[in-house]
């Protein structure tokens, strides 16, 4: 990381106030804050560690600190809460957010003080555009971020909770495609949670309802496009009828073009399913129950 340095830290240096102003028009230093240069092009880092330099009571948070776990690309603005007495004039490629935060919210990494896995989702989902928030918890959860933590924090009081709330009903982290996670979202958006990934005899199948004995499958051309493929596909859509169970078939593509009508048409057929499924129990327990009489 190119050195950041105070003013201070160069005055006790023997650097003349003069000199910091030359070099600085030379390129040697670049003012990043009040006080705060860099030696050199700045780098992200460098960046984060000049906030820290000029707000030493702050810490990097929301896209900066997901930047700092891994969970998102690196900023263009840069982003740090501070205490709400200590809100500053900043410049455009620095945000600040004023709230006090509690000692279970934040972290150190490299040296620099941050916000937890946990409080950076929880900053990071109101201020991301709704696919990128979607995106963020399937992708982070249980990879980054541990859902326990992020279940403590749905019983807080805390900024952003009705929204984490509702993306844990709506997660599809163990989706093992996009279009997989967007259509479990959508099943998701209409109260019906179908088990991803579930095993079903000898055959892992991409959704499966129990209660209907319903199993939706989305093919991804990548991976159907081969005759073994395809041969395995039909052994196994047949083994499923033959055992009582109902199919769904979608491609991948129709899934991406037309995922509202996919998710209707799944959901129509899964609750009209449940439902006469339930008749046909309650009309055996009852032919049980008057030969019982």
């Amino acid at each position: 990381m190119d050195r950041v340095v105070t003013r201070a830290q160069l005055a006790a240096e023997g650097v003349a106030s003069s000199t910091i102003g030359d070099r600085c028009r030379r390129g040697t230093y670049v003012r990043l804050l009040p006080g705060i240069f860099c030696e050199g092009a700045p780098t992200a880092l460098a960046r984060c560690a000049a906030i820290i330099e000029w707000l030493p009571e702050a810490h990097l948070s929301h896209r900066t600190a997901a930047w700092l776990w891994g969970m998102l690309p690196e900023p263009e603005v840069f982003e740090a809460t501070v205490p709400i007495a200590r809100r500053r004039r900043t410049p455009p490629w620095v945000r600040l957010y004023g709230r006090d935060l509690s000692d279970d919210a934040v972290d150190d990494l490299a040296q620099l003080p941050m916000t937890t896995t946990a409080q950076t989702v929880l900053d990071c989902l109101p201020v991301l555009p709704a696919p990128d928030a979607d995106a963020l918890i399937d992708e982070q959860l249980c990879r980054t971020v541990d859902p326990a933590e992020l279940s403590r924090l749905c019983e807080t009081g805390r900024r952003g909770v009705p929204v984490l709330r509702q993306q844990l009903r709506h997660t599809a982290s163990r989706a093992l495609s996009e279009p997989e996670r967007l259509f479990a979202r959508a099943l998701a958006r209409r109260n019906l949670h179908l088990a991803a990934n579930e095993p079903i005899g000898p055959f892992t199948c991409d959704f499966v309802d129990h209660r209907s004995r319903t199993v939706v499958e989305i093919d991804g051309w990548e991976f159907h496009n081969d005759r073994l493929t395809f041969r395995r596909d039909r052994r196994r859509q047949n083994w499923l009828l033959i055992h009582g169970w109902f199919v769904l078939r979608y491609s991948a593509h129709d899934v991406l073009r037309t995922l509202d009508h996919c998710a209707d048409e799944v959901a129509d057929v899964v609750r009209r399913r449940r439902f006469g499924r339930g008749l046909a129990k309650s009309h055996t327990s009852a032919s049980i129950s008057q030969k019982t009489d």
